[in-house]
C-alpha cells in the first residue's frame, strides 16, 4: 500500500492532535485530578501513535508509545502529575512537533530521542518521585491454585482496593492465562473475541499484555487477563475453549496475602466503601472507555466531525474565484440590461442577484475559521516565556468563536506572537516588582476578538507597566529616528506610535526574546498588507492595548466607485466616514498641508490626481469639490476626487508578483462593462 498519499492527511490531523495535547497538558498542569483531561491527552497520544505506526514513522511511534506508559500511570493515580512529569511531558510534545515537521519537509526524522525515553521509564519506575509514592507504586499479590503453588504477579494499588473491594461485594478475582494454537494466523482476532467473552462475564482489569499490544499482536502464542466476577471458573473456562485456535485455558482464582498500602498520591474514597464496578470503570478500563462528562463530550465531538468534511483549501480558493466570476458577470449583464433597457433582461437578473448572493454568501462562510485556531497556540508560549523570564502571568483569551477569513487567519500568528511576547517581555514586570507597585503578582494578559461592522477587532491588552512616551521619544532620538525639533512637537499618543518605526528598540540588549528593532514594525507591515491597521493605547502603571482592526474577507468587498480624470478607482467602503461636497475656499493651508475644517476637526487633504499623477477634470476655479472621508487608525483624511459613481460590490484581483508593493494600488476588480479598476489602499495615501 502506497501511504504517501495519506501523508497530507497525516500531517493535519497529527498537527490538531499536538495543538490538543498542548492544550490538555496546560489544563492538567492547573488540575492536576482532572481524569477526563488525562483521556483526552491519551487519546489524542494513541491516534498519533497509531497512524504514525501506520504510516512507517517508527521514532514518532515509539515516542508515543512511552508517553503512552506515563499517561496510563498518571490515569490510574500510581503517579502524580508533578511540575516534573509535565515538563517531561512537554518536551516529548516538543519533540514530536519537531518530527512531524521533519516529515512535512523531507528532513531528517532521525532525531535521538533515547534521553527522553530514559526519563519517561525513570518516571514509569517511580524516581525522582516521593520515596513512599515509589516504594507503593506496585504490590505483589499471590495467585493460590488448589495444589497450593504460588504464582506472583503485579497490580497497582487501584486494582488491589478493586479486588479487595470485589471481595466484600461478593465477588471473586481470577486471573485468565490463555494459549493461542501453534500457527494461529490471526491472533489479535483471536484476543478480542476472548476479551469481548470475559467482558460479557465481568469487569477486565488488566491485560497482560496491553490491550494495545494485543491489537497489534505484540505477544506470542499466550495472554493473560485479571477480572472480576461473579460467574464459575468453569462456566469461563468452557466458554474461552469453544473459540477457535484456543489451545488452552487455566482459570486461577487470586487470594491477596499482602497488606494494601496506599499510594501517598492517591486520593480517592476509603477502597472499602468503593462499588467494585464503578471503580473500575472509573480507575482501571480508562484505556478502553471514558467517564461520566469525559464520555458525553467524546461522544459530541464525534457527532460534531461526522458532520462535517475536510476541504482542501486550494479546492475553496478556485471555487470562491468561480463565484467572484460569477458577480462580475452578473454586474456586467446588469449593466447591459439597463443600457439596452431590456425589462425580461432585468427581472431575471434581479432574481439571479439573489441566488449569486445568497451563493456567494455561504462560499464567504466556508472559509470562515475561527480565530481560536490561531489563538489556542499562545498558552504554551506563554506558559514557557513567563518561565523563562521569571514572570507570573496568567493569559486570559476571549471570543475565540469570532471567525475571519481563512487567507487572514494563517496571517496574523506572527504579528500576535511578537505583541504577546512583547506584552510579556517589556510590559508585564517581575513578581515584587508588581507587589511593589501594590499589584497582583501574578500579571494578567488579555487576548479579545470580537466583530466590529465588517471588520474584526483583535486586542492584546497587558496590566503591565505601560509605555512611557518620553523614553520612547529619547530612544527614537537616540537612533536617529526623528529630529529634536519633530520630538517637541509629537504628543503622548504620536510619540508611543514610534515604537512602530523600523528599526525602534527600547530594549538596552539584545535577547532570544527582543531588542533587534524589528518586531513591531514587522506586525505593523503585515497588518497593513491585509487590509488591517493597528493602534496602541497606553497609561504608565496602567498597562498597554494594542488593537487591530481586520477586515473580515480578503475576496469579496463593497466599494465605493469614484472617477479621477479618465480613471475609475475603487475604495473599500469600510474605511470611509462619509462624502462631502465643498468649495475651493473651504480649502485652507497649515505648514503645506491642505486641511479643511469639518465638524470642528482638522482634515487633512489628498488630491488624489497628485497622489497618482493623472490628470483631473476638476480645478481649484469649480464651484464644487467631491471629497471622500477616510479613516487610517485614529486619524482621518479627505480624498479629493472628481466624480462619485456609487457604491458596488466588486471582487478583488491581485495585481500580480510584476506590480506587487505598490503602496498606493491595493489590487484591481473588473467592473460590469469590462474595465479593470484599481483599488485605492487607504492606508498608504499620502499628499
Amino acid at each position: 500500500m502506497d501511504v504517501n498519499q495519506y501523508l497530507a492527511m497525516f500531517l493535519e490531523e497529527s498537527r490538531e492532535h499536538l495543538q490538543a495535547l498542548n492544550t490538555c497538558l496546560l489544563d492538567l498542569e492547573n488540575d492536576p485530578n482532572n481524569l477526563s483531561v488525562l483521556d483526552e491527552i491519551f487519546r489524542s497520544a494513541h491516534t498519533i501513535k497509531g497512524m504514525s505506526a501506520t504510516m512507517g514513522f517508527t521514532t514518532i511511534a515509539e515516542l508515543t508509545h512511552e508517553m503512552e506508559n506515563v499517561l496510563d500511570l498518571l490515569r490510574k493515580a500510581v503517579l502524580k502529575a508533578d511540575n516534573d512529569v509535565i515538563d517531561t511531558l512537554f518536551k516529548c510534545v516538543d519533540t514530536l512537533e519537531q518530527l512531524i515537521e521533519a516529515v512535512a519537509t523531507n528532513g531528517d526524522t532521525s532525531f535521538d530521542i533515547k534521553p527522553l525515553v530514559a526519563r519517561l521509564h525513570a518516571i514509569a519506575k517511580g524516581e525522582n518521585q516521593p520515596a513512599k509514592l515509589a516504594a507503593a507504586t506496585d504490590t505483589t499479590v499471590c495467585l493460590v491454585k488448589e495444589t497450593g503453588t504460588e504464582v506472583a504477579v503485579q497490580l497497582t494499588d487501584t486494582e488491589i482496593h478493586v479486588v479487595k473491594s470485589a471481595k466484600d461485594q461478593g465477588m471473586q478475582t481470577y486471573e485468565v492465562n490463555i494459549n493461542l494454537r501453534e500457527g494461529c494466523l490471526l491472533k489479535s482476532a483471536r484476543a478480542y473475541m476472548v476479551m469481548s467473552a470475559l467482558d460479557e462475564f465481568g469487569e477486565i482489569i488488566k491485560s497482560i499484555p496491553s490491550v494495545e499490544d494485543l491489537e497489534k499482536e505484540n505477544f506470542d502464542l499466550s495472554f493473560q487477563a485479571v477480572i472480576v466476577t461473579g460467574i464459575e471458573p468453569e462456566r469461563i473456562e468452557d466458554a474461552l475453549t469453544s473459540i477457535s485456535e484456543i489451545e488452552k485455558v487455566t482459570v486461577l482464582p487470586i487470594a491477596v496475602t499482602e497488606s494494601f498500602p496506599v499510594a501517598a498520591n492517591n486520593k480517592r474514597e476509603n477502597p472499602a466503601a468503593l462499588d467494585p464496578k464503578k471503580t473500575i470503570r472509573e480507575s482501571v478500563d480508562n484505556s478502553q472507555k471514558s467517564t461520566g462528562e469525559a464520555n458525553n463530550t467524546t461522544a459530541d465531538k464525534k457527532l460534531k466531525s461526522g458532520q462535517s468534511v475536510r476541504v482542501d483549501i486550494d479546492k475553496l480558493d478556485s471555487l470562491l474565484n468561480l463565484v467572484g466570476e460569477l458577480v462580475i458577470n452578473k454586474t456586467r449583464l446588469e449593466q447591459i440590461g439597463i443600457t439596452h433597457r431590456l425589462t425580461d433582461l432585468v427581472e431575471t437578473i434581479e432574481q439571479m442577484d439573489r441566488v449569486t448572493t445568497d451563493l456567494q454568501a455561504v462560499v464567504m462562510k466556508v472559509r470562515m475559521v475561527p480565530v481560536g485556531q490561531v489563538f489556542n497556540r499562545f498558552p504554551r508560549m506563554v506558559r514557557d516565556l513567563s518561565r523563562e523570564l521569571n514572570k507570573e502571568v496568567n493569559l486570559i483569551i476571549q471570543g475565540e468563536e469570532t471567525e475571519l477569513d481563512r487567507t487572514v487567519i494563517d496571517e496574523i500568528g506572527d504579528p500576535l506572537v511578537h505583541l504577546l511576547r512583547n506584552s510579556i517581555d517589556h510590559g508585564i514586570e517581575q513578581p515584587n516588582e508588581r507587589q511593589a507597585k501594590g499589584k497582583n503578582p501574578l500579571g494578567e494578559i488579555r487576548l479579545i476578538a470580537h466583530h466590529e461592522g465588517n471588520n474584526v477587532i483583535i486586542m492584546v491588552e497587558d496590566d503591565g507597566k505601560g509605555i512611557n512616551h518620553e523614553v520612547i521619544k529619547q530612544k527614537a532620538l537616540e537612533k536617529g529616528l526623528i529630529t529634536a525639533v519633530e520630538a517637541e512637537k509629537m504628543d503622548q499618543s504620536e510619540a508611543v506610535r514610534l515604537i512602530f518605526m523600523p528599526g525602534f528598540s527600547t530594549a538596552d540588549t539584545v535577547t532570544d526574546v527582543s531588542g533587534r528593532g524589528v518586531g513591531m514594525d514587522a506586525v505593523k507591515t503585515k497588518i497593513e498588507s491585509l487590509g488591517g491597521m493597528v493602534d496602541v493605547e497606553t497609561k504608565i502603571n496602567g498597562g498597554s492595548k494594542f488593537k487591530i482592526r481586520l477586515p473580515l474577507t480578503l475576496a469579496i468587498i463593497q466599494a465605493l466607485l469614484v472617477k479621477v480624470g479618465e480613471e475609475i478607482y475603487a475604495i473599500p467602503l469600510g474605511s470611509i466616514d462619509s462624502t462631502i461636497n465643498i468649495t475651493p475656499d473651504d480649502i485652507k493651508t497649515i505648514q503645506n498641508q491642505e486641511v479643511i475644517l469639518l465638524r470642528g476637526q482638522i482634515i487633512p487633504i489628498v488630491r488624489l490626481s497628485t497622489v497618482l499623477d493623472v490628470p483631473a477634470a476638476c480645478l481649484n476655479n469649480q464651484e464644487e469639490l467631491f471629497v471622500v472621508i477616510v479613516h487610517m487608525g485614529e486619524s482621518r483624511a479627505g480624498i479629493i476626487v472628481d466624480t462619485l459613481i456609487g457604491q458596488q460590490e466588486i471582487v478583488i484581483k491581485s495585481l500580480g508578483k510584476l506590480l506587487a508593493g505598490i503602496k498606493v494600488i491595493a489590487g484591481a476588480t473588473i467592473l460590469g462593462n469590462g474595465q479593470v479598476a484599481l483599488i485605492l489602499d487607504v492606508g498608504s495615501l499620502k499628499q
